[in-house]
């Protein structure tokens, strides 16, 4: 039988990681095993000392989670551990894991968390806070694990004080960032030039790009997610939101009520649907964020301000028409000349109801170490990178520094200097992001002003909001 990639996964998932190990050249396995136990044997712990627990992880299907399959042998190899995993798509991981959690069985150790995913997990006490593991000499060698060397934004993002509409980057560190994700503007560098179109600085400049593009390269100016739920929110339009009301605005107050009608937002929303009425694609709003990526790739639009890493795409001549002729550049800035991305970021945190915690500890130390995440990302493909030291690793540079002429990383580095999580803390906060999202929707069809659409989905939001008792 033809063992498809999909196929090694689940394969690979019911019978170990051993498994896949021996898929290698033993000759190249030893090899690999041998550097890596020596890198780990420098940090001053004994690897040993849990040898013979169990773990099970939980996983997300994601590109990371295939980043991270061929390395837990190394994991295995080095502290005695086995590990164990489930691997699902994103919704039914989700459903899964909030089963495990609330419920305490302590099916999975170690689980793909994250900031937005926190939110949810903390305040009814399933997860475990990881600072007395980082400050325990016994099981962290801090001056070999290097946590400062993680880009602070993300730190920040996993850090939280359990009070909602506010104290991220306070409190407890919950997860450990594997990669990170934020939002700038690619566009097709290559028509730019030949139609002397200026990139835009601001989000007027940028309507106005895209009605050139459309009018002179005769293709959509631009594409952008566009479907009735909060992924319609969370990436480009959301950033713009922001950089619009210089960074100091909410969707929610500290007291969670929407703020939807503030007059900056209102004036944005109507620059963002107009700009996609008259330049982007006739199918808007059914569009994904994967229909956006594979559209520009395809050369079929000017430009798409959304996630970093696709680039990836981009640049792959066997995915992308447009290989070598794409620019990048930060998202545009608001009134104020300030810019300023959203951040999403994975995460690995720890189940409270984990039994074996000091051994799940481990595991997470060994994948958010240095030699993990930059194998992850040379080898596999795990973009973009969490470390400092990983994006800026030659062997990292050699992959991603040509893309763009050398302004992909330039301008991911720039960006993750002030990069922050732009939603407040709020376990709701999907809900939310749909009638928003709703909203956007009657304006594109002029079936409500943009007052009146935000107007409603204000409304509605703290109607819900107040039903069930999260409103003060």
């Amino acid at each position: 039988m033809m063992m498809t990639r999909s196929r090694l996964l689940l394969w690979v998932g019911v019978f170990g990681v051993a498994a896949l190990a021996c898929l290698a050249p033993m000759g190249e396995a030893v090899a690999g095993e041998a550097a890596g136990l020596a890198y780990f044997q420098q940090a001053k712990i004994n690897w040993r000392q849990f040898e013979g627990q169990k773990l099970t992880i939980g996983l997300n299907k994601h590109p990371y989670t295939e980043s991270l399959l061929p390395l837990i042998p190394e994991f295995e190899a080095l502290t005695g551990i086995k590990v164990e995993y489930l691997i699902l798509p994103e919704n039914e991981y989700g459903a899964k894991l909030t089963a495990d959690l609330s419920q305490q069985r302590g099916e999975f150790t170690v689980i793909m968390a994250g900031a937005m995913r926190n939110w949810g997990y903390v305040p009814p006490g399933w997860m475990v806070p990881l600072d007395d593991f980082l400050k325990n000499p016994k099981l962290t060698d801090p001056a070999w694990f290097k946590l400062e060397d993680f880009f602070p934004s993300l730190i920040a993002a996993n850090k939280w004080n359990g009070k909602f509409a506010g104290g991220t980057g306070e409190g407890p560190l919950w997860s450990i960032p594997v990669m990170s994700e934020s939002y700038i503007l690619a566009y097709r560098k290559d028509l730019f030039e030949q139609h002397k179109i200026k990139v835009p600085r601001t989000y007027e400049e940028m309507a106005e790009a895209a009605r050139q593009v459309k009018q002179k390269a005769g293709i959509d100016g631009l594409v952008a997610r566009g479907t009735a739920n909060f992924p319609t929110i969370a990436t480009g339009y959301l950033s713009g939101v922001k950089s619009y009301t210089d960074g100091k605005w909410a969707e929610l107050d500290g007291k969670m009520n929407a703020q939807f009608t503030d007059p900056r937002v209102i004036r944005f929303s109507q620059i963002w649907t107009d700009m996609l009425r008259e330049s982007g694609p006739a199918n808007w709003a059914n569009m994904t964020w994967y229909d956006g990526m594979e559209t520009f790739a395809a050369g079929q639009a000017g430009m798409y301000p959304d996630c970093d890493f696709f680039a990836a795409t981009y640049e792959d001549p066997k995915k992308s028409k447009i290989a070598g002729k794409v620019g990048y550049a930060l998202l545009p800035a608001g009134p104020a000349g300030t810019t300023y991305s959203g951040l999403f970021t994975w995460a690995l945190g720890m189940s409270k109801a984990t039994k074996n915690k000091e051994a799940a500890w481990y595991f997470i130390q060994w994948a958010t170490s240095p030699r993990t995440l930059l194998n992850a990302t040379v080898e596999y493909k795990n973009y973009n990178p969490s470390r400092l030291s990983v994006m800026n690793d030659p062997r990292t540079q050699k992959v991603m520094g040509g893309w763009g002429g050398g302004e992909y990383l330039k301008t991911v580095q720039e960006n993750l200097k002030t990069a922050r999580i732009a939603w407040v803390p709020n376990p709701e906060r999907p809900r939310l992001g749909d009638t928003w999202a709703r909203a956007l929707h009657e304006m594109y069809f002029k079936r409500l002003t943009p007052e009146q659409a935000l107007q409603r989905a204000n409304d509605e939001v703290n109607k819900v909001f107040t039903e069930i008792g999260l409103r003060k």
